[in-house]
C-alpha cells in the first residue's frame, strides 16, 4: 500500500511540476503584440484618384467598392451622386489641400465649380485606413450626397 501511495504522490508531484512549470513559462514569457502597420499617408493625387474611381459609375463595381468604408453597400448612394453630377455639364471638381491626418483618418477639401455660380465653399471629406487601404468614409459619402441634394441613411 505504501508503494502505491508513493507512486500516486510521485505522479501528482510530477503532474503539478509540469503544470506549474508550464504556467510559469506562460507568466514569465512576455506577450508578443502584433505590430501595428501603417500605410503611407496618401497625398492629394492619391485621394483624388480614389474619389474619381469611387464616383465613376462606368468603372468596375468591385474596384469602386474597394474605395469605400461601406464597401458594396455604399455604391447605390455614389451611383446616385454620380448621376446628379453628370446632369450638370459645367460641373467640375478638384480635391484641394491641406491633407490633414488624425490617427487613422485623413481629410482633404472637395472644391466644386459650376459655370455661372463660381466655386462653392470647400467640402471636407475624410478617408479612414482600413486593412492598409485608405477608404472614403461613410460620413464623406453622406456629405457629398447632401451637396448633390440626396438623402443618406447611415
Amino acid at each position: 500500500m505504501l508503494t502505491t501511495t508513493r507512486k500516486k504522490l510521485g505522479a501528482a508531484i510530477f503532474a503539478a511540476t509540469a503544470v506549474l512549470g508550464g504556467i510559469q513559462a506562460a507568466v514569465v514569457a512576455p506577450a508578443q503584440a502584433a505590430p501595428i502597420l501603417r500605410t503611407a499617408q496618401p497625398g492629394l493625387g492619391d485621394l483624388d484618384a480614389k474619389l474619381r474611381l469611387a464616383l465613376n459609375t462606368g468603372a468596375s463595381r468591385p474596384a469602386r467598392a474597394n474605395e469605400l468604408e461601406a464597401g458594396e453597400a455604399g455604391l447605390p448612394l455614389l451611383d446616385q451622386v454620380g448621376g446628379v453630377m453628370n446632369t450638370v455639364p459645367s460641373l467640375r471638381w478638384v480635391l484641394a489641400g491641406p491633407v490633414n491626418v488624425n490617427g487613422d483618418t485623413v481629410t482633404a477639401n472637395l472644391q466644386v465649380t459650376v459655370d455661372g455660380y463660381g466655386t462653392f465653399p470647400n467640402i471636407e471629406l475624410s478617408w479612414r485606413e482600413i486593412d492598409g487601404t485608405w477608404k472614403l468614409t461613410r460620413e464623406a459619402e453622406c456629405t457629398v450626397a447632401y451637396y448633390a441634394g440626396l438623402s443618406c441613411n447611415l
